[in-house]
């Protein structure tokens, strides 16, 4: 019994050897999992609207008019698969803050913050303010170039102008597709 335990821990061992070569492989660049910082730095870039629901008169206008780009800039940062990404809109001003994750092609993120709110003239003669409440932003990189789709939800206020009172009227949900090119 005692022989037969010291020769299978003999082939154990063996084997473990084996494995252990004068020639190891490591991966190559192409081969790695994951490369740290791969989408970091600033994109300049524009969203088309290419889905727009609710909104009241500000949906309806949105939809009936022809698509507009709205121009901007992406600034990426990114630890390991963490992903950080700032959207400054040159066209409504509006900047949100998103965080992620980043995977080997791609990142996903949803907005912590945005720092503005959008005023709106319904060609009706209403004004409108809007209030973005949350978003999305999901792209893919290949080389230089990055493509996805920015969906933002808001909030859509009515102000009277005798009481300066704010009244919701809808909500509004704008899904936009992103080309971006790396500066």
């Amino acid at each position: 019994m005692k022989r037969a335990w010291v020769l299978s821990a003999a082939v154990i061992a063996m084997g473990g050897l084996v494995g252990c070569g004068e020639n190891p492989t490591s991966p190559t660049a192409s081969a790695a999992p994951f490369v740290v910082g791969q989408f970091a730095g600033t994109w300049t870039g524009a969203t088309v609207p290419v889905r727009i629901s609710g909104g009241e008169c500000v949906g309806a206008d949105l939809r009936n008019s022809p698509p507009s780009l709205n121009q901007g800039t992406v600034t990426l940062t990114q630890s390991s698969t963490d992903l950080t990404a700032i959207i400054r809109s040159e066209t409504t001003g509006l900047t949100c803050r998103y965080d992620g994750s980043a995977s080997l092609t791609g990142f996903a993120a949803s907005s912590v913050s945005c720092d503005a709110e959008i005023l709106f003239q319904c060609s009706n003669g209403q004004t409108r303010i809007l209030r973005p409440v949350g978003s999305t932003f999901i792209a893919t990189q290949n080389g230089l170039t990055a493509t996805g789709t920015v969906t933002t939800s808001y909030n859509v206020f009515f102000k009277d102008p005798v009481t300066n009172e704010e009244r919701p009227v809808a909500g509004l949900t704008i899904e936009s597709q992103l080309s971006a090119i790396r500066r």
